[in-house]
């Protein structure tokens, strides 16, 4: 009867073990439909979602490991049984709670950004980012002590020989150390932020900061579009341009030269009739025109301009380039060739003869 009972407990936690994981796909369905109301779905309820798929998997070890306990075997077998189940749990509880980190300091950077300018909110998710990483090592290096300690290991004695050992590891180390570090000042400084488009004059490369990690900085390219990883020690000991922050706003300037003997005045009256209309450049401050210098085959004029932002520069530049060739064209304005006129102080006398004669 007694032998009956147990297996009874058995068969009641295996069906609870299936019933959890099961409920995985009833609870995600549901929360999706309950998020899904404004059809986007943020970045928190993504965070909650995937929560209630390890907490399911978590109660589905529980029951199953429940169910293995009640069967009639060895203790020394029920106790390898338990430290693995053991190991298990500690594993997806740290995912669990770096999960919920997550989801506090979402909550947390949601609140910081409502109470800064849109123009600060890119160094909120830098300092988000860095804070996520920083406690996700601390969670997970609090479940390695807690396996350890269960699976026998004397941890003080490990944390005291990390200590005697740490000067060795640091030596080895030395080079992830400095780019931590510099990963640390890269954010505490504000240099650049994720998002902000970078130039690191160093190796040559131009690009969106995708991501700042412990060590090593995500550039992601205009060229090419790749992804380049950087050092973070490279970083903070180069040149770097930045071109989004502290202000977006860009100068940029057409130079262009028009014929010797044109009207002044009416070629700087069609380079800024150029800029109106033209979807990107300010008005304030507005754009300028320069009679900059007497060049060798023409008058050099300079449009100065402010853009919004770098992204647009490019384009904004040939819609101007095409609307000035259109008027000038139609207005007589010449943009002349490179010439040159060769003079002679003494003139030059040919003599030409023919049959002994001078002609």
């Amino acid at each position: 009867m007694k032998f009956e009972f147990e297996y009874a407990f058995v068969l009641l936690f295996v069906l609870l073990s299936i019933l959890s994981l099961w409920s995985k796909k009833f609870i995600t369905k549901l929360l999706l439909k309950f998020f899904s109301r404004d059809e986007k779905l943020s970045k928190v309820e993504k965070l909650l979602i995937r929560l209630s798929v390890w907490v399911s998997y978590f109660f589905a070890l529980l029951f199953f490991n429940l169910a293995i306990v009640q069967l009639p075997l060895p203790a020394q077998t029920t106790e390898v049984i338990n430290n693995v189940f053991f190991v298990l749990y500690v594993c997806i509880l740290s995912f669990v709670a770096s999960k919920v980190l997550d989801i506090v300091l979402e909550k947390f950077s949601q609140g910081m950004k409502a109470k800064v300018s849109p123009s600060e909110t890119p160094l909120i998710d830098t300092y988000y980012s860095m804070i996520s990483k920083l406690m996700k090592i601390f969670v997970f290096v609090i479940a390695a002590i807690a396996i350890l300690d269960r699976l026998g290991f004397n941890v003080t004695s490990l944390v005291t020989s990390l200590g005697v050992g740490s000067l060795a590891v640091g030596l080895a180390a030395k080079d992830t150390i400095s780019n931590f570090i510099s990963g640390v000042l890269l954010v505490t400084d504000r240099q650049f932020r994720i998002g902000d488009r970078v130039y690191i004059k160093d190796i040559d490369v131009e690009g969106y900061v995708y991501d700042i990690g412990l060590r090593t900085t995500r550039i992601l390219t205009i060229t090419g579009n790749n992804l380049i990883t950087i050092p973070n020690s490279k970083l903070t000991e180069g040149i770097i341009e930045n071109s989004l922050y502290p202000d977006p706003r860009v100068k940029d300037f057409v130079e262009v030269g028009v014929a010797y003997g044109s009207d002044i005045e009416k070629v700087k009256e069609l380079l800024l009739l150029a800029t109106e209309g033209v979807e990107g450049i300010l008005k304030n401050p507005p754009p300028a025109v320069y009679f900059t210098q007497f060049g060798d085959s023409a008058l050099i004029f300079k449009l100065i301009y402010y853009v919004e932002k770098k992204d647009l520069a490019f384009g904004i530049k040939s819609i101007l380039h095409e609307k000035i060739i259109k008027l000038f064209r139609e207005n007589g304005i010449e943009i002349p060739f490179p010439q040159s006129d060769v003079w002679f102080r003494t003139p030059l006398e040919v003599k030409l003869e023919r049959d002994g004669e001078a002609l």
